[in-house]
């Protein structure tokens, strides 16, 4: 009997020596690089919230599990919790390879080598030695695990392994909830970021997206606001046209050309007029009407336009729908641009008409919120990007003049942004947590999230072209149109987005 017993605890030691090597490594290896380890666990589908603390508690507990080990008198508990942990790590990798919407990199160290499957196989052989050094403890009346009687051997073993993978399934639940609802500024980027595979030298960076139609990109230009340039979808070609105007004498400040195909408008609201024409010919008649004084105009359909008025008076931006045939407002809505700080700079921001839903998104420049309105002016709903940012931190300041200016440069918190389907799609400034600040030296963030209910779907780089960073941005089916610099280039936007896009529907007005 004496060699036997030998023989088991040489392989009862060698089994805790081995794993006493293993998180060892494993912890030092993160201790040593642990600004990347959190950035990794920050980008996890399981622990993104948690990362923080995961980020200090797994080398600890690893180096607790270590000394435990290395000790005669705590090895038992020592493999006792290493089976436990190990079962933990093994439902991790299960559930981001069966549940997860995005992988993950692996682990550091020599493990990184390994892909997730292997891992998984790696882990599972660990947990298998565990389980083998802990039977044969079975029966020493020396230690707490092995005084139980078979029966409750067996299941405080398997109790264990079930607490250790709910804890792990909690986890993901619980992070995938503030993930998606409640976050807290922490990204989720669901694939690996791509370079643009087309690009298009424009030669000159003052284009801006007037629209599309079908297989065509239509864009206007600050320097020859007049002119509309036309490429293929494909970026292949290039023509121009020159829109005509039945009134050219106008003291013109602030021209924008959008296209809501087959017509076209020309708006100024420096001269309070709007023009529409067809496409066919480029030709476009001034709208006759009580057209007021506006900041920004975004043509809903061949008869109507969504209008921002601002009134340095009464200090508040208000939204209106205009009616062309009807010649006048028709609709307006004084509450739905909520005053801050001043009630104008505080309230700037984008303007979209989403024509698959049939809504209007205004999206806030210098606080974390974006709107869905109904063309009656009827607030739809309202949604928080992930930054924290509620209250617009701007500073104004009046001129002796009169004029008020900002008196510093405003925190934005979005950029520019689009909209298809139900997908908001917006470029931040600014980096989340367990995220390398580097990147904005490399590539714009995208965020993006779900209209139809608030939720953060993930986030998606889009790499500079000539080190010029995407000034704007247009999104049509799975492909995203950027201006940088004097580039206009096209990326491809990851499945695991583009699943979240729903059929069309019409909300109810």
């Amino acid at each position: 009997m004496k060699p036997t017993t030998n023989s088991k605890n040489n392989i009862i030691s060698a089994i805790c020596y081995l794993y006493a090597f293993l998180f060892t490594y494993a912890a030092i290896s993160k201790i040593l690089d642990y600004h990347d380890f959190r950035i990794k666990l920050g980008q996890s589908p399981l622990l993104s919230v948690f990362a923080g603390y995961v980020a200090i508690g797994i080398p600890v507990l690893e180096l607790i599990i270590v000394l435990m080990l290395i000790f005669h008198q705590w090895r038992i508990s020592g493999l006792f919790a290493s089976f436990c942990l190990m079962i933990a790590f093994t439902a991790y990798i299960f559930i981001i390879l069966n549940f997860s919407s995005n992988i993950p990199c692996s682990c550091g160290g020599i493990l990184q080598e390994l892909g997730w499957n292997e891992h998984l196989i790696f882990n599972i052989v660990f947990i298998l030695l565990a389980l083998l050094g802990l039977i044969l403890t079975y029966p020493d009346q020396r230690n707490w695990l092995s005084k139980m009687k078979i029966i409750q051997f067996s299941i405080t073993l398997t109790v264990a392994a079930l607490l250790s993978i709910t804890s792990v399934v909690v986890l993901f639940l619980i992070s995938e909830d503030i993930i998606h609802k409640r976050n807290n500024f922490i990204r989720r980027f669901p694939s690996h970021a791509e370079p643009a595979y087309n690009k298009y030298d424009l030669q000159i960076n003052s284009y801006y997206f007037a629209g599309f139609d079908k297989d065509t990109i239509y864009l206007g230009n600050y320097s020859t606001p007049l002119y509309i340039t036309k490429i293929d979808t494909a970026l292949k070609s290039k023509n121009r046209a020159k829109v005509q105007l039945d009134q050219p004498q106008l003291p013109f400040r602030d021209i924008k050309l959008k296209i809501v195909a087959p017509y076209f408008f020309v708006t100024d609201g420096t001269v309070r007029s709007i023009f529409k024409g067809k496409m066919k010919d480029w030709k476009a008649t001034s709208q006759l009407g009580k057209i007021p004084y506006f900041t920004v105009a975004e043509p809903m359909d061949s008869t109507t336009v969504t209008l921002r008025l601002t009134s340095y008076i009464k200090k508040n931006n208000r939204l209106v729908t205009y009616g062309l045939n009807e010649k006048r407002i028709i609709a307006e809505n004084k509450n739905l641009l909520k005053k801050q700080v001043d009630g104008i700079f505080d309230t700037d921001g984008m303007l979209h008409y989403n024509n698959q839903l049939g809504e209007l998104n205004y999206i806030f420049y210098y606080r974390n919120q974006y709107l869905s309105i109904s063309p009656t002016m009827k607030l739809t709903a309202q949604g928080k990007t992930i930054d924290t940012v509620q209250i617009a931190q701007i500073q104004v300041s009046q001129m002796t003049s009169g004029e008020k200016q900002m008196s510093k440069p405003p925190l934005i918190i979005n950029k520019t942004s689009a909209v298809y389907s139900n997908l908001l799609f917006v470029k931040s400034l600014r980096i989340g947590k367990y995220e390398d600040s580097r990147i904005l030296k490399e590539a714009s963030i995208v965020d993006v999230y779900n209209l139809l209910n608030g939720s953060y779907v993930g986030s998606i780089y889009i790499y500079n072209l000539d080190n010029h960073e995407m000034s704007s941005f247009r999104v049509n089916g799975n492909k995203l149109y950027a201006l940088s610099g004097t580039y206009l280039s096209v990326n491809r936007i990851s499945k695991k987005i583009t699943d979240s896009y729903e059929a069309p529907y019409q909300k109810s007005k």
